[in-house]
């Protein structure tokens, strides 16, 4: 750099390593800020899991703890903040590529598991429940759109859909929900969209398998 035994001996050589300490600066500093925005991002990604998973920890845990007697109230109140980090994180996912690459070990950290379930959950309250409210509807309608926008440019960037849809399980379990007036085959038809197969490869992708998000940690354990 020119600050020890060796010293350049003009302007234009004192120009260098000026040069070099200011490139220096700036690759630490760029790296720095890197590093802490994909710190931030991959905290948003667990917070949005963990907040989802609060609601419950498969489809059916989901719609039981939030059913409201058939109305969905407070499941559809909790939907906005959700609908907002969604949005945002899918552009986080194109600004960042690295931050697909971070993965949960844990079910509830996992976001592939956390938005699969909500995702199934919205999809079998819209269909099997002709009673829900205008607002709520319009709620749950919205969130399955961003959650597709989401799919969307994962599909774009980082995921290739599967060429199959994914099984899903019996659903007799679900008719018994206030409100729900729906057979399981129209249930299990209404579940047959496109989004899944890219789903299916985002929940493999990160290391979980699909019968992940239809049980819950107790009913997977239990004999």
């Amino acid at each position: 750099m020119g600050y020890g035994d060796f010293v350049p001996g003009n302007d234009r050589w004192r120009l260098v390593p000026t040069l070099a300490a200011a490139n220096g600066f700036f690759l630490f500093t760029l790296s720095i800020t890197y590093m802490l925005n994909i710190v931030s991002n991959v905290t948003q990604k667990r917070h949005l899991a963990l907040s989802i998973s609060a609601l419950g920890e498969s489809p059916l845990e989901i719609l039981n703890t939030t059913h409201d007697n058939g109305k969905f109230a407070s499941l559809s109140q909790q939907l906005s903040p959700i609908q907002q980090t969604i949005s945002t994180l899918g552009q986080q996912h194109l600004a960042y590529p690295i931050l697909h690459y971070y993965h949960a070990g844990s079910r509830q950290k996992s976001l592939p598991l956390a938005l699969a379930r909500l995702y199934q959950a919205l999809i079998l309250a819209t269909i099997a429940n002709p009673d829900l409210s205008v607002s709520t509807r319009t709620q749950f309608t919205i969130t399955l759109r961003v959650i597709d926008q989401f799919l969307d440019t994962l599909n774009s960037a980082f995921i290739r859909a599967e060429t199959h849809l994914p099984p899903f399980p019996a659903l007799e379990a679900y008719k018994a929900l206030p409100g729900f007036d729906a057979s399981q085959k129209q249930m299990q038809e209404g579940l047959s969209e496109q989004s899944q197969k890219v789903l299916l490869a985002y929940i493999q992708k990160d290391g979980w398998e699909w019968e992940d998000i239809w049980q819950a940690v107790e009913e997977k354990s239990a004999p």
